[in-house]
C-alpha cells in the first residue's frame, strides 16, 4: 500500500510541476514578435477583414464553406503523406518511459485522455508491480499514450 501512494504522490508532484510552455525558454523582457516569411503582413490581414465583413451573408456563408473545404482537403493530403516529424518520434519513445507525461506535451493541456492515461498508468502498475516487472506495470498507459500519440 505504500508503494501505490508513493507511486501516486510521484506522479502528482511530477505533473504539477511541469508547465505547459515547459519546452519555450520564458525570459523577463518581451521581446517584439517577429513576422515569419510565411505569414502576411498585419495590413493585409487587416484589408482582408475588412472586405470579408463588407460582404452580404450569402457571399460570406459560401466563402466559409470553400475555406472549410479547402482546409478539409490540406487535412487530407497531410494525412495521407504519412509523414513522420522528430516531434512525434520523441513523443513516443517518452510515451515508452513517462505515458501521461507524452500525452500531455502531445495534447498542451490536461484533458480527458491525459486522466485516462494516468488512470491506466497507476492501474497497471497497482496491479502488475507486484510481479516484479515495472515495464509490464505501464503497459497499459504505454499502449494508450501510443494510441492518442500516433492516431492524430
Amino acid at each position: 500500500m505504500r508503494k501505490i501512494i508513493l507511486v501516486f504522490c510521484f506522479y502528482f508532484l511530477f505533473l504539477s510541476s511541469v508547465d505547459s510552455s515547459f519546452a519555450v525558454s520564458k525570459s523577463k523582457e518581451k521581446e517584439p514578435v517577429s513576422q515569419s516569411a510565411t505569414e502576411p503582413p498585419i495590413e493585409i490581414i487587416k484589408d482582408g477583414l475588412n472586405e470579408f465583413n463588407n460582404l452580404s451573408k450569402h457571399e460570406k456563408k459560401s466563402r466559409l464553406k470553400e475555406m472549410k473545404r479547402v482546409i478539409k482537403e490540406f487535412k487530407a493530403q497531410k494525412k495521407a503523406e504519412g509523414d513522420i516529424n522528430t516531434n512525434t518520434l520523441l513523443l513516443v519513445l517518452l510515451a515508452l518511459f513517462i505515458p501521461p507525461l507524452a500525452v500531455y506535451l502531445h495534447e498542451g493541456e490536461l484533458n480527458n485522455r491525459f486522466w485516462i492515461s494516468v488512470l491506466l498508468t497507476i492501474l497497471g502498475l497497482v496491479l502488475f508491480q507486484f510481479g516484479g516487472v515495472l515495464f509490464l506495470g505501464t503497459l497499459p498507459g504505454i499502449i494508450y499514450a501510443l494510441y492518442i500519440i500516433l492516431s492524430n
